[in-house]
């Protein structure tokens, strides 16, 4: 295993397996992992919805993972290419992880490149197939129905 910290970027609300193979994937990648959740309002401005499970629960069950060095609420969505790129490089990292449905999107392409010029990798993990918490909600909705 290489001796790099790595952050891995996500949500992580109604915790699933797909979160636990993800953040494995991550732990993967370096020897120290740094967990970035997204805060409330960042989900509420991007989606349109606030997560069922609030931040500070979802970092404290994150942050109980051994596989979890550090969390941290992420600062600045990813396109606010400027800012995220100074918030990541204040966490002195060498790899970011992302999940593979953000592969090729407008705001890591902006990234990317600026990330590169001071060494930093990006991942995108594998999808675990059949879970999300989009899944999980709609089955519940279904059950109560």
């Amino acid at each position: 295993m290489n001796n790099q910290r790595v952050l891995a970027l996500g949500v992580f609300d109604l915790f699933h397996i797909g979160h636990l193979n993800f953040l494995q994937f991550a732990k993967q990648q370096g020897h120290q992992l740094i967990v970035g959740i997204a805060p409330d309002q960042m989900c509420l401005k991007s989606k349109g919805k606030l997560p069922v499970i609030e931040q500070g629960q979802r970092m404290a069950i994150v942050e109980a993972l051994a596989i979890v060095d550090e969390v941290t609420l992420v600062q600045f969505p990813i396109i606010q290419t400027e800012n995220a790129l100074h918030w990541m490089l204040s966490l002195n990292i060498a790899k970011v992880v992302s999940g593979m449905q953000w592969q090729n999107t407008e705001r890591w392409n902006k990234l990317i490149p600026q990330l590169a010029k001071h060494n930093i990798n990006v991942v995108f993990a594998p999808e675990t197939p059949n879970i999300s918490s989009s899944l999980i909600k709609q089955k519940i909705r279904v059950q109560i129905l």
